[in-house]
Formats: C-alpha cells, structure tokens, sequence
C-alpha cells in the first residue's frame, strides 16, 4: 500500500505537523508513505517537494493563472460591505495534474494545501477510481472557504450570504467556492471519498454539511510522539529554562497568537483575577505578541517549531491554558498533558475529546473568563490534584493518542476505499440474522 500525502507544509503550522506526525506514525507502522509538498522545512527523505516545470510557457502560464485568481477573488468581494476575514480558495496555479508521485500512490490523503493544489482541477484529472482521503484539520474542506463558521450553518445547504465576509448577497464568493468544491468532489467515485475529522465535534459538523452529504466521515484523532513528548524530563527542563522548582508556572502557545479564534484576549481578561500567593511564571509562544500584565514574570519564546523545544516548555509548566474560542482539536493541549501539564480551558470544539475534567484538567463555559480565572487558582493552589491528574497523564495518551492507535486507524480506512469492491459484495450477502 502507497499513501501520498498532500499539504502546502511539512512542519510550518499545527496543520502541517498534524500532517507530518500522520505521515511519520505511517511509516513506523510499516506503510509505504510519503509527503508532497510546497515548502518542506524538514531534512526528511520521505518528504518530496513540488518542483514545476521550470519551461517558460508553463512558469508564465502559473503566472497568469494566479493573477486570474487574484483578480476573480477581487471581483467576488466587491459586493461586499466589509472583508472580516479571507476566505479559502481551492484554486491554485501550481499542482494541477497527475505526475509520477500521484501516478504511483495507490491512495491520495489530502491535508491543507492552500496555494498549492489546485483541488478543482486535480480531482478532475485525477479520476474516480483513485481513493481520496481528506483529512480535516479545520471545517475549510465542508465550508465555503472559511476554518470556522462559527454560529452560522450555511454550509448546511450551499453557503452565500457569508457573516464572514458581511456579505447579504446569497451568489457570493462563500457560494462560488462552495459550488467549486461541491463539483470537485463529484469527481471520485463516491465509495472512493472519506472525510476524516480529527475529533467528534468536527465529525458533527461533516455530517451536516452538503459537501459531505452521502459520503462516508471517520473520526480519527491525531497521534503523538511520546518518546518527544513526555512527563519523564520535568526537573531539567526547569533547570534548563532557570525556573525554580517550587515555582508556579503557566503556559499558553499557539502557531499564531494573534489569530481571534485563539481566544488571548480572553486569557488577558482572566489573569487580571488571577491572584496567587507567589509572583507566577508565564511561559508563552507563538508568533505575535502577548501582554501578560502585572504581576507576572513573563517570558516569550515567539514561534516555535522544534518539538524538542515545544516538550521542553510543556514539560517546565504547572498548567497549559487553552482559552481557545473554536478549535477542531487542541493539538497543544494534547502536548502539553503528554508532557504532565494539567490544562485549563474553554470547552470548545476537540478540546473535550483530550482534556477530562477530573482526569487532565478543567474546561469552563466558552468566553467565561471568570471561570477560567477560577480554574487556573485552583490547578495551581490544589498541588495534590494537580500531581495526582498528571500522574495518569502519559497514560492516557498512550491508550488513546499514540501513533500505532493513528496508524491502526488510517491503515484500516485506506483499506476499506481499496477493497470497496469486496466489500459491496460482502453487502450484497443475505442477511441472516432478518431471514430466521
């Protein structure tokens, strides 16, 4: 079995490392598999990244094609009053056919691959016959373009009349990218298409939506490396990082700290309530900037990559804050409890799925900042708790979030869209148990 991966990164952002770790959980489990790429920033062999055709025609033809793009992306928003935020076009100029990688997978797992593959196009040239898996790291793959619809459930029908765009325009650029998807989808036979959530509510949301409709939805949740990410280094990453040992420490990162739906604003307004006995520490990371306040010894680490260094800050902290307004999964909180950090956050999207009120952590009503400001005090005031929860923190992640429990998972659904023909015909077999 050959799988072939498709994203826009290898290890730049949670979606790509999601990505990455999916790839690698694979090919220890004994799976052929490899990455197709844009941009690789890893030294990974099995990794390959896109080279066009360096010809002159095709360079200008990409050239022409992305503006054409640009310019039908400007045109669709003119009628709109007020841009919020962009939306995901599935158009791209650069991998738009079938080459010798796609040629010779046997399945094609597409991941984020934004300004890259041009989805419309390369599942036209593509086929029916090949099985397609996309794995969901946001909602972008069942919506009109957006991660996150938030409240709205237009993506339930077809879109249009985007809150995202302030657009009342039901023939939108949110409609015009959901129809875009909805006929690239059409493309692979029915039976060779699985949408993979990373977590019951993202499985929710698939099932509701049209571009999902008829089409088979599995939820697998991510894996982890818990030779990297483990409880077992806690005295020297503190050591390493000149943190005390009796000293109370909390973290919060995210790839972009910036990003609304990451909720800071909102952890700013619950540490101003947070009132502890001793100065504490605030370890954060991410691209972006973050004000901690008063009262805190806070210490930035802007964007990190290294997952090495990523355990390294999990493994130095008390609590991990994950004040996140919509998540599809939580891959930090995942983290940092596989490093023995408890975690506090709002209950939101994935985030249920990994953190346990009463084995892991505390979730709090989403925006209540009140409770959250509560839930940090008594994490880090109850230190019997908090050391009796991260003691059955590595196993937790080893029984539900390892990488053979991904592989397993990945492995038996790219099996299923290969033998889709035995298994029509094991549906075809009498029921017995209705004909006694």
């Amino acid at each position: 079995m050959k799988i072939l991966h498709l994203a826009t990164h290898d290890r730049f952002g949670g979606a790509a490392r999601a990505a990455y770790r999916q790839h690698t959980a694979l090919r220890r489990h004994g799976v052929d598999s490899k990455m197709f790429v844009r941009h690789k920033h890893s030294n990974d062999t099995s990794v390959v990244q896109y080279v066009g055709n360096p010809n002159t025609a095709h360079r200008a033809a990409r050239v022409v094609r992305r503006a054409w793009i640009s310019y039908q992306e400007e045109q669709s928003r003119k009628g709109c009053r007020k841009i919020i935020c962009g939306l995901n076009d599935p158009r791209a100029d650069l991998l738009r056919n079938v080459d010798r990688h796609i040629a010779e997978a046997d399945v094609i797992n597409i991941h984020k691959v934004e300004r890259f593959v041009d989805i419309p196009a390369f599942l036209s040239h593509l086929g029916s016959s090949k099985p397609v898996v996309i794995t969901m790291h946001d909602l972008s793959a069942i919506t009109g373009g957006c991660d996150y619809p938030g409240p709205c459930r237009r993506f339930e029908v077809a879109c249009g009349c985007c809150p995202i765009m302030d657009s009342h325009r039901a023939g939108d650029y949110s409609h015009r990218i959901f129809r875009m998807k909805e006929m690239a989808y059409s493309r692979p036979s029915r039976e060779r298409v699985a949408f993979v959530a990373n977590s019951v509510w993202g499985g929710e949301k698939a099932k509701l939506s049209a571009l999902a409709k008829g089409r088979r939805v599995e939820v697998i949740h991510y894996g982890l490396d818990q030779s990297v990410y483990s409880p077992r280094k806690r005295r020297e990453a503190r050591e390493a990082l000149g943190i005390g040992a009796e000293e109370p420490v909390l973290c919060f990162g995210a790839h972009d700290l910036g990003l609304p739906h990451k909720g800071a604003h909102y952890l700013q307004e619950a540490l101003v309530n947070v009132r502890y006995q001793r100065p504490i520490r605030l370890l954060t990371m991410g691209g972006g900037h973050f004000e901690a306040g008063s009262g805190y010894l806070h210490t930035h680490f802007g964007q990190v990559e290294s997952d090495e260094l990523q355990a390294l800050l999990y493994q130095a902290a008390d609590v991990f804050v994950i004040p996140s307004l919509e998540e599809a999964f939580g891959q930090s909180a995942l983290e940092a409890i596989a490093c023995g950090a408890v975690v506090a956050g709002f209950s939101v999207g994935g985030i249920p799925d990994i953190v346990k009120c009463g084995l892991n952590g505390l979730l709090v009503e989403r925006q209540n900042t009140q409770a959250l400001s509560e839930a940090l005090l008594k994490l880090l005031k109850d230190e019997a708790l908090r050391r009796h929860w991260q003691n059955s923190c590595e196993t937790w992640v080893r029984e539900h979030f390892s990488y053979s429990k991904n592989a397993a998972a990945y492995v038996a659904l790219y099996d299923s869209l290969l033998n889709v023909e035995l298994r029509n015909q094991d549906l075809e077999l009498p029921d017995l148990r209705t004909s006694l």
